[in-house]
């Protein structure tokens, strides 16, 4: 699992390469049902260890629930936001660091801020570098992807430790607010709508304007369901550069009843 994190995560091009070498040999058809048979394996393995190490845990329902939550929004994802099978690699690609970043901070709605950092950070590579120029969005739906996945990853590592409950209070919020990675999510939010404010940052490319530094978008969909024959042969959405933003918010938000109801402890 560590090196393949590794191996998808950085050299985006060599992985896109033997993809589609994979894909001439076998054809497009095998390749998405080899990667939707993965991904099925190592979702029934993972809810196997997780009901396992969480047998004799207090909290365990919560954070059953949460992954049954998790699963489901994998689900609507993969069915609405992605154009073939072979996007399910963004879910595993993030566990481990979920898990990482867990026994890190002990908290896990942190965890997931920091997961959505750095897959934020991974399409901005993709956008500016391998991408520049082209036509393309910024992605959120990767983004939104990579987040679902750490999530997963929280979850494994949360049955590694001690899950006790706890009953949510409106000092949680105080406490939540506080956490680095929830600051850091934050600020790049605020920074990102004064440079919205302040024109310098479109939402999509405009050509006739020369007073802007950058957009979220080179490119509008032709329409909000689309089929992409070069991408895959499902009918999919992009998320918009305001879509994805609230759907991301929002999925943070309903996490955090995850950090509200379950107190991890190191054993």
């Amino acid at each position: 699992m560590l090196a393949y994190a590794a191996a998808v995560t950085f050299p985006h091009e060599n992985v896109q390469y033997y993809v589609n070498e994979i894909a001439i040999r076998f054809s497009h058809r095998r390749l998405y049902q080899g990667s939707a048979m993965i991904a099925l394996i190592e979702a029934a393995l993972f809810t196997i260890l997780l009901i396992r190490r969480l047998k004799e845990q207090p909290a365990r329902r919560s954070v059953i629930a949460c992954w049954v939550l998790t699963i489901a929004l994998i689900f609507g994802t993969w069915r609405l936001l992605t154009a073939n099978n072979v996007e399910l690699v963004h879910y595993p690609q993030y566990v481990l660091e979920g898990a990482a970043l867990l026994a890190l901070t002990l908290s896990p709605i942190e965890s997931i801020a920091w997961i959505l950092i750095f897959g934020g950070l991974d399409e901005c590579y993709q956008y500016w570098d391998l991408m520049g120029g082209k036509h393309v969005p910024y992605d959120f739906n990767d983004i939104y992807m990579d987040l679902l996945g750490g999530a997963a990853g929280v979850l494994i590592g949360m049955a590694f430790f001690r899950c006790e409950r706890r009953e949510p209070s409106l000092g949680d919020w105080r406490q939540i607010l506080r956490r680095p990675g929830v600051i850091a999510v934050l600020s790049i939010t605020l920074f990102g709508i004064l440079l919205a404010i302040s024109g310098v940052m479109l939402l999509y490319e405009d050509k006739a304007n020369l007073h802007y530094w950058f957009a979220l978008s080179r490119d509008k969909p032709p329409e909000y369901w689309f089929i992409n024959p070069l991408f895959g042969p499902y009918r999919f959405h992009t998320l918009s550069p305001v879509e994805g933003p609230v759907l991301i918010f929002f999925t943070l938000w309903v996490y955090t009843i995850l950090e509200r109801r379950v107190r991890v402890v190191a054993k």
